[in-house]
């Protein structure tokens, strides 16, 4: 069982090295606090407040900036096949990289391995998932991880190699970049799949694909559904399949996969999602 005075004495440890931290829930990976991402601090004076109110609370440390760190995250059970060990894993990124990682802190966690690396100011990396490969996620703006010395029922955060902070490598900051939104052409955003002879249903199809596209990254899911809706409709009334206006919807929303845990199942649902609701509205261009 970890001595509770280890938490703060981690927590302490990592706010030292100019990482901002926070509290997590006791035994858990939750934050304890609201407006963590405005809160987390390097102040001892606040540090040994939260940990004077509960010393069980693990630890959480901030990535992106101001800490400068992005985590590249080896979860072994989610590769496949599932990695055997540390050196397995990195194997595994040395294939998605076409190049080892360079050594950096490496902390065990209960499920893999994060990878401690030192992240450039510009561009700004946000947190990614699978974007680097089957099972390597990676923690940047936006996000945190939980801090060596905490510990959850499925087993603790430690150090596994303690080497100095490597700079994140540009064939790992390339991976993480989502891929740039083609320019929209003179008479907007189309679709590279056939699907619409009529000028006016073409308009729709490319009009939903560019607003989908386009979708500021809190407001995608919504806007993706509110997409899904309006081609539903048009689905429900035979003006174009369902498979034509979900591979339109799908390739307009595939810039977004990765970014900030928004995945490709995640698009997928929310298509069918809209598509389900809006079956009792056809909506005919034809009369």
């Amino acid at each position: 069982m970890t001595d509770l005075s280890d938490l703060r004495a981690a927590a302490l440890a990592a706010a030292a090295r100019g990482w901002p931290v926070f509290p997590l829930r006791p035994s858990g990976k939750k934050p304890a606090i609201k407006r963590w991402p405005d809160l987390a601090s390097t102040d001892e004076d606040r540090i040994h407040r939260w940990w004077g109110y509960n010393p069980r609370y693990n630890v959480a440390v901030l990535t992106g900036s101001p800490a400068g760190l992005h985590i590249i995250d080896l979860d072994a059970r989610h590769m496949t096949p599932p990695a055997a060990d540390l050196t397995n894993a990195l194997a595994r990124l040395a294939e998605c990289l076409l190049r080892p990682a360079p050594p950096t802190l490496t902390i065990a966690t209960p499920s893999g391995w994060h990878l401690y690396y030192r992240a450039p100011n510009e561009p700004p990396l946000r947190c990614t998932v699978a974007r680097i490969g089957d099972g390597i996620d990676s923690r940047g703006h936006g996000g945190y991880i939980v801090a060596p010395g905490s510990r959850t029922p499925r087993g603790g955060y430690t150090v596994a190699e303690n080497r100095p902070v490597a700079d994140l490598p540009a064939m790992l900051i390339q991976r993480i970049i989502p891929p740039p939104l083609a320019p929209a052409p003179r008479g907007g955003w189309t679709s590279s799949v056939a699907v619409a002879p009529d000028s006016y249903l073409a308009a729709i199809l490319a009009g939903e694909a560019e607003r989908v596209a386009r979708a500021r990254v809190h407001l995608r899911n919504h806007t993706l559904f509110r997409s899904a809706l309006v081609l539903g409709r048009l689905v429900a009334a035979d003006e174009v399949s369902e498979h034509d206006a979900r591979t339109v919807l799908t390739a307009a929303a595939a810039a977004h996969i990765g970014v900030e845990d928004f995945t490709a199942e995640e698009a997928h649902r929310t298509v069918s999602n809209g598509f389900r609701y809006s079956r009792a509205r056809p909506r005919r261009l034809r009369l």
